[in-house]
């Protein structure tokens, strides 16, 4: 019974991530003034990558693309990004028609990760490694599946949440766009208005405590605000009825306590404020990660979103129609016929959304790409992370903002953005 009750721990846990990836795809408005620059803890300073080429020859680059293969969960749930390995290979196919990276092409190696399999990111990650030799890897990796590449196999990365905790064991070259959690530390400067001088309770996952204890509680003490109550909840996912038992026990607790302000810290940020529908009690919410708000307000069940008036969440800005993720949607349409690529944001709950594989293969592969080519035709680790170091302001597909890369900034330090609920399109728009 053991290992079944671990699958459906797995589950809970993968439904829950890739919700949250279904909808940061979600497009919103540019526009405004630019977002305060990120200020983010320095990183200890990388090992100094090696001379060597993995997977290199006179012509070619071999590159694995990495993603989830969402078919092992259709049972379970309607959540489809399209059709990664088409997007991928339709932007390799480009880059390829257009010369390659200083004269080398790109051989794709496919790397779908079995997500309901307690192994499968391990075993996608040995076999492009050990069994394909790949130069690299990129794409959107979940928490801790960027370990296995550049700690255990020592192998350069692009994509991942680069935290500061995390890239410190990096034996590897590795660039990224997230900082899994690092970045509220900065963003929450952008609530300090709706946090002095309120009655504060901060609730969080047990998965995400790390993030509360390190930078969201130091963050608030900046800013002279002490909650009054805080909650972890450590329930499993998988088990409903002790999570609404759990998180029914915080909304007692802190209307008890006067609280008007909830922090919402990463993956509770479905739960609590389901858990807030069945009582009349309203305080104001502020959500550290809008892709985890948007999975409730995006939610096609019955609900009341009463909750969410007034909230406001911190996030990335995103927009669909920046021009080279616009570029991107056109030629993955152009090479597969028939397909229609529109703003994730206008796509229905449970319907397919390719806008989000589009999104992530343009990202990841740009990103890539740039620092291959800024390393010249030496291309080996140490080039490569020389050039990453060096690549300063770049603009990633689909964000808003610009990153910065530096030997400081691996993760490009997007800076987070504010935004606020609307209720009559049920989403979190970014403030102009």
């Amino acid at each position: 019974m053991r290992p079944h009750h671990h699958r459906r721990r797995r589950l809970g846990l993968l439904l829950a991530a890739v919700t949250a990836l279904a909808v940061a795809g979600c497009s919103v408005e540019s526009g405004g003034d630019a977002a305060t620059p990120s200020s983010s803890p320095s990183l200890l300073p990388a090992p100094l990558a090696p001379a060597i080429s993995p997977g290199v020859t006179a012509d070619t680059i071999k590159l694995g693309l990495v993603y989830p293969d969402l078919s092992k969960v259709k049972q379970f749930v309607h959540i489809d990004h399209g059709d990664y390995k088409a997007a991928f290979q339709a932007l390799v196919d480009k880059i390829n028609k257009g010369g390659g990276i200083n004269g080398r092409k790109i051989v794709p190696v496919y790397g779908a990760v079995d997500v309901l399999s307690p192994t499968g990111a391990q075993d996608t990650c040995v076999h492009l490694i050990e069994d394909e030799k790949v130069f690299a890897v990129v794409g959107n990796l979940n928490t801790n599946e960027p370990m296995c590449y550049v700690q255990t196999h020592k192998t350069a990365l692009v994509g991942g949440s680069l935290t500061t905790e995390s890239y410190a064991k990096a034996q590897a070259p590795w660039f990224s766009d997230l900082r899994g959690g690092d970045e509220v530390g900065d963003g929450l400067k952008l609530f300090r208005g709706d946090l002095v001088g309120r009655k504060v309770a901060v609730v969080t996952y047990v998965g995400d405590k790390a993030v509360l204890d390190d930078t969201v509680l130091p963050g608030l003490r900046s800013m002279g605000v002490t909650p009054v109550q805080s909650g972890v909840l450590d329930a499993p996912l998988t088990d409903p009825a002790a999570v609404a038992q759990q998180t029914g026990v915080f909304v007692q607790k802190f209307q008890s306590a006067g609280v008007d302000t909830v922090l919402v810290v990463g993956g509770i940020s479905t739960q609590f404020p389901a858990q807030l529908e069945k009582t009349d009690y309203r305080p104001r919410l502020l959500f550290t990660d809008v892709s985890q708000a948007r999975a409730y307000s995006f939610d096609a069940g019955a609900h009341d979103f009463s909750t969410l008036r007034g909230a406001v969440a911190l996030g990335l800005g995103t927009d669909f129609a920046e021009p080279a993720n616009q570029e991107c949607v056109h030629t993955v349409e152009a090479a597969v016929p028939g397909l229609k690529i529109v703003d994730p944001d206008t796509v229905p709950p449970g319907e397919p959304a390719p806008g989000v594989s589009v999104s992530v293969a343009c990202r990841y592969l740009a990103l890539f790409t740039a620092i291959a080519d800024k390393a010249g035709r030496d291309l080996t680790y140490q080039s490569f992370q020389r050039a990453g170091f060096a690549l300063g302001s770049f603009q990633i597909p689909f964000y808003t903002d610009r990153a910065t890369y530096s030997q400081n900034t691996p993760h490009g330090a997007i800076p987070d953005r504010r935004f606020e609920y609307d209720p009559a399109k049920k989403n979190f728009a970014l403030v102009r």
